[in-house]
């Protein structure tokens, strides 16, 4: 398994040194060496070591004790395929023309500086919670890649969904299957129904959500998807009346701005196959010792149920 990035949940940990276990911090490492190729991109020892040092101080400051070697090995596994699947994302930002840039990072972390008083006030604040300027700058790119990255998957995954309604496949059935908006408190389990929409409560949507609805005729559905602010929406306008719109809706995530927690299972699985496909052309290996071997010889979860991974082209542009 591939975790989520920030996810690491390790209630014990050791020093990031390849010997013995401590309680004490890792020193901190002066070579880059290389510690696994993913296609034609590598990763360092100082890319593990920034992850590392944070998730360390975070486990220790939460109250996490000195644990085993088996520990040490599940904290050392999770960060290396955390790293493995951001290098993956960031190859196909490269390949569509949308990787974040230098420049792009700074400005990030210059926003983050003026907001909390200043570079050094930033720094500390960072450090007290496990991170770092290196850490920040490696958030932020990755989460601007992936954003990006599934932004493109997720336009293409509304345009399959937009032909299978033009097909005839019934609207509330789809939505049942390939709405994001699921959960507890999600429309996907009522067929995507957001029930009777007034004019004051239309007007708390996004406003291209909004403008969408009133153009819609009874029965009829965008054969656009509408791109707003929780990514790509397939409506249905199901009734008119005086006292509003009945809507239905197919919600494809693509949240801006967006939260790697939310990634949604189908992109988890087109990730997946991205990696399945580099293992298959043995294009992952990997020297870091004790942490896991190679991820090729583990399999990976099956795609949820839903329509084939998208293959995007390699022609996009970035999420509004």
């Amino acid at each position: 398994m591939f975790p989520r990035r920030g996810g690491v949940a390790i209630v014990a940990m050791c020093a990031v040194g390849l010997a013995a276990c401590s309680s004490n911090q890792p020193a901190p490492v002066t070579t880059s060496q290389v510690i696994a190729h993913v296609g034609s991109a590598t990763i360092t020892l100082a890319q593990f070591n920034v992850r590392y040092q944070s998730a360390f101080t975070s486990i220790e400051q939460g109250g996490g004790g000195q644990g085993g070697a088996a520990a040490v090995t599940a904290l050392r596994v999770a960060i290396l395929r955390s790293l493995i699947l951001d290098t993956v994302i960031r190859q196909k930002a490269i390949e569509f023309g949308l990787a974040a840039t230098t420049t792009e990072v700074a400005a990030e972390v210059a926003t983050d500086a003026k907001q909390a008083g200043g570079v050094t006030k930033l720094q500390t604040e960072l450090a007290g919670a496990g991170g770092s300027i290196a850490q920040l700058e490696d958030e932020i790119s990755s989460n601007l890649n992936e954003q990006r990255v599934e932004d493109v998957f997720a336009q293409q995954r509304a345009a399959q969904i937009e032909k299978m309604l033009a097909t005839g496949a019934p609207f509330a059935a789809t939505a049942k299957t390939y709405s994001d908006d699921s959960g507890t408190t999600g429309t996907a389990s009522k067929g995507g129904d957001l029930g009777l929409l007034t004019t004051a409560q239309l007007k708390t949507y996004d406003p291209a959500f909004a403008a969408a609805v009133e153009s819609l005729a009874v029965g009829a559905y965008t054969k656009t998807p509408v791109h707003d602010a929780g990514g790509y929406d397939i409506l249905m306008v199901s009734s008119k009346t005086a006292q509003g719109w009945g809507v239905r809706h197919i919600l494809i995530y693509a949240g801006n701005p967006y939260n790697v927690t939310d990634r949604p299972n189908w992109f988890t699985a087109a990730l997946f196959s991205a990696v399945d496909a580099l293992c298959a052309a043995n294009e992952i290996h990997v020297s870091l010792p004790n942490a896991g071997g190679n991820p090729c010889a583990l399999a990976t979860p099956s795609p949820s149920p839903a329509i084939s991974s998208p293959k995007p082209t390699t022609t996009a542009t970035p999420a509004a």
